[in-house]
């Protein structure tokens, strides 16, 4: 059975997460950041970029760590997984180059396809009335009947496009 893209992403915002809390546990300063791949990879990665300007089931999470001496460094170990279960010929062990690439490529940095809006937790939106949100990664909404499931594609339809604007 595969998964929506909305349930993908969200446990792959579980995942850093997880990173995040073992950071923490750790003694290290950490945090999750929210955002949406806007562009394809120009590292080779399908997975890890957009293929077309419908970029709606593009959002993705991240994690910082703060380390002393450097400031907040960016990780992902979601992106990892990610190749490794994605990229082709799919199922990549831990020693495959695409996946040692993807390893040392995304410690300490991100790929510029991406676009960060937040790093919230436990939010309360203007005028809802709904519960707090854990996160803010997906659109939400509304109506007199409570708040729609974000995750949930026949009830809560909404479409956005990424494109490259020129000086």
């Amino acid at each position: 059975m595969r998964l929506s893209s909305a349930i993908q992403n969200t446990m792959q915002a579980l995942f850093n997460a997880l990173y995040v809390g073992l950071a923490r546990a750790a003694g290290l300063p950490a945090r999750d950041v929210y955002g949406i791949r806007v562009a394809p990879s120009k590292l080779g990665y399908k997975s890890l970029g957009t293929g077309s300007a419908t970029i709606t089931k593009a959002q993705h999470c991240r994690a910082e760590v703060y380390l002393s001496e450097f400031g907040w460094v960016p990780v992902d170990p979601a992106d990892v997984r990610k190749v490794m279960l994605e990229e082709p010929p799919a199922n990549l062990h831990l020693d495959h180059p695409k996946v040692i690439a993807a390893r040392t490529g995304l410690f300490g940095a991100w790929e510029g396809n991406w676009l960060a809006y937040n790093f919230a937790h436990d939010i309360t939106l203007p005028g809802a009335s709904g519960p707090l949100l854990e996160f803010l990664m997906y659109p939400q909404a509304e109506t007199a009947a409570g708040r729609l499931d974000c995750l949930d594609p026949d009830t809560f339809k909404y479409t956005i496009v990424a494109r490259e604007l020129s000086a």
